[in-house]
């Protein structure tokens, strides 16, 4: 038996769903090999058609434990077993059966494919490794950095979490002349408010929400060009969606929530899957800095910005969408303040109050609420 060393940190059995027709080639060239097409995160390079087996969507050991047998890698083996199942439930969905039994899977499935990536692996094995750090340090050892090495990769084989998702959970069929794409780390998990939700959802399919200042989880995973399973807290119900031509904005969008939440590849079943591609790989390229979000009572805003200046009770932030600064007033309380950058909050303050706001340069200083005595 072979060492299991190339490894697919997105299946192949997933990724399989994504094929490109090359019909047209194969007439041309009968042993013209299919597979899907290849782009970067900003859509800046050329697609490159690239098979499901190639070396670059695979990486050498990378579930590898270090007790492990190279020819009988633990976690490895074990996504192979759940692997093994997806073809058959994806073959009921594709043709209709969402069943409860099927949704369920598809859930933990989904849940799966979060944790197994390296971007989710890496983000939450460093947590680990810093916790590990903090504590070898207070007792002068490295007993945590040997406990809690690998902790990312060998939850994957214990950890369930398809119900939290499952009863939110539906399934998009796209009937429209424009595919889903997928990635290398393909389910995208946010939050989103009423609003956000309008962009990817079809007004018939969600409940009348009037505060926009309240947020619900959301988790969008494209299952083929024509199918991706959703669950979200303010869908109306269970029935399946269906999308067509007049929801071509709300593809569009989840096509975008796809390539910004990929790690660093895009992957589609045809070459420049998206209308106005030059312009979206403009903006992806230029997108940087930090996010800022204010909640009130019953209005979010986002916008790119900084933080101007921080102490304990007191931060001042610049804000660049003057336009959306206008929704919040001097003196409104705020439910949350926070500023987010790479992904990751790095400030954030509940029950604080606007003490100032210059609607001219976007600057805002916002006070905590809690005062503390010294």
């Amino acid at each position: 038996m072979s060492e299991k060393k190339n490894q697919h940190l997105v299946p192949a059995c997933y990724l399989i769903n994504f094929t490109a027709d090359v019909s047209e080639e194969k007439k041309v060239n009968p042993n013209f090999t299919s597979g899907i097409y290849v782009n970067v995160k900003t859509l800046s390079s050329e697609w490159k058609l690239k098979s499901i087996r190639h070396k670059s969507l695979t990486k050498s050991y990378f579930y590898n434990l270090p007790e492990d047998d190279p020819k009988q890698p633990v976690i490895e083996n074990f996504l192979s077993k759940v692997e093994g199942v997806y073809p058959q439930i994806f073959g009921d969905i594709r043709k209709g059966a969402t069943t409860n039994e099927n949704m369920s899977f598809m859930s933990y499935f989904v849940t799966l494919q979060l944790m197994r990536t390296e971007a989710f692996i890496e983000m939450f094995q460093g947590a680990w490794d810093k916790i590990a750090e903090w504590m070898d340090d207070f007792e002068g050892a490295e007993n945590y950095r040997s406990a809690l090495k690998d902790v990312a990769k060998r939850q994957l084989a214990s950890t369930d979490l398809g119900h939290v998702i499952h009863p939110h959970s539906t399934i998009i069929y796209n009937s429209t002349k424009f595919p889903f794409v997928t990635s290398d780390n393909p389910v995208v998990r946010r939050q989103v408010n009423i609003t956000d939700a309008l962009r990817v959802i079809p007004k018939r399919y969600l409940l009348e929400v009037e505060d926009e200042s309240t947020e619900v989880a959301f988790f969008f995973f494209p299952l083929s060009p024509r199918i991706a399973y959703l669950s979200c807290e303010i869908l109306k119900g269970r029935e399946n969606l269906y999308f067509s031509d007049i929801d071509l904005e709300n593809i569009f969008y989840l096509n975008y929530f796809s390539i910004v939440n990929s790690y660093s590849k895009v992957y589609s079943s045809v070459r420049e899957p998206i209308k106005g591609e030059a312009q979206l790989s403009k903006v992806l390229s230029s997108e940087s800095g930090a996010t800022v979000k204010i909640y009130t009572q019953s209005k979010r805003i986002v916008s790119t910005g900084s933080i101007a200046s921080d102490t304990n009770s007191v931060v001042t932030l610049k804000v660049e969408d003057l336009e959306g600064l206008k929704r919040i007033n001097d003196g409104e309380h705020v439910k949350l303040m926070e500023v987010i950058e790479n992904g990751v909050s790095i400030r954030g303050m509940r029950e604080c109050t606007v003490s100032s706001i210059d609607y001219s340069n976007g600057e805002v200083v916002i006070e905590s609420n809690i005062k503390f005595k010294i």
